[in-house]
């Protein structure tokens, strides 16, 4: 598989940077992944790159958020089309996906205002997590199996200490 990003050391960018950034100038993405050792990775792109990926982020999360606004049966349809983007969805209940396509929108609406994609990371992460229990009937069976020292459920805290 071949990258679509250029790739350097860091060293190669302080050492070289006309040369470095010419790399990550013509290749197709427009970046480069910047390796450090001992430290992740960088991501090297123009201002200009940035801006427009978070633009599209943002358009296409207002688009998906009117949408289901404007008409409860998007919400049907989207919950259907889910598997193309997640095929993992596939194992979670109907529910479930439902679920997750609300708090996914929900959640890159809110990102986006803040200008950044971090928090849909992690909210992926865990619904996949969720997914990988539910596709294995031994693991999610044992997770139902009652524990000898749980003290049973939590309340909720009182509203003051929220």
């Amino acid at each position: 598989m071949t990258a679509t990003h250029a790739e350097a050391n860091f060293s190669e960018l302080i050492q070289k940077p006309k040369d470095t950034v010419a790399r990550m100038q013509g290749s197709a993405r427009q970046g480069m992944r910047l390796h450090r050792r001992g430290e992740d990775d960088l991501y090297l792109t123009t201002a200009e790159r940035a801006d427009q990926a978070t633009e599209v982020v943002d358009s296409t999360t207002r688009l998906f958020v009117a949408m289901m606004k404007a008409d409860p049966s998007a919400v049907d349809l989207l919950t259907r089309v889910f598997p193309e983007a997640f095929p993992w969805v596939r194992f979670l209940p109907e529910d479930a996906v439902r679920e997750f396509l609300v708090e996914f929108v929900d959640t890159a609406r809110a990102a986006s205002d803040l200008g950044t994609v971090g928090p849909l990371a992690p909210l992926i992460s865990s619904w996949k997590a969720t997914a990988e229990i539910y596709s294995d009937p031994a693991l999610r069976q044992k997770l139902q199996e009652p524990v000898e020292d749980d003290f049973g459920p939590v309340d909720e805290p009182p509203a003051d200490a929220k």
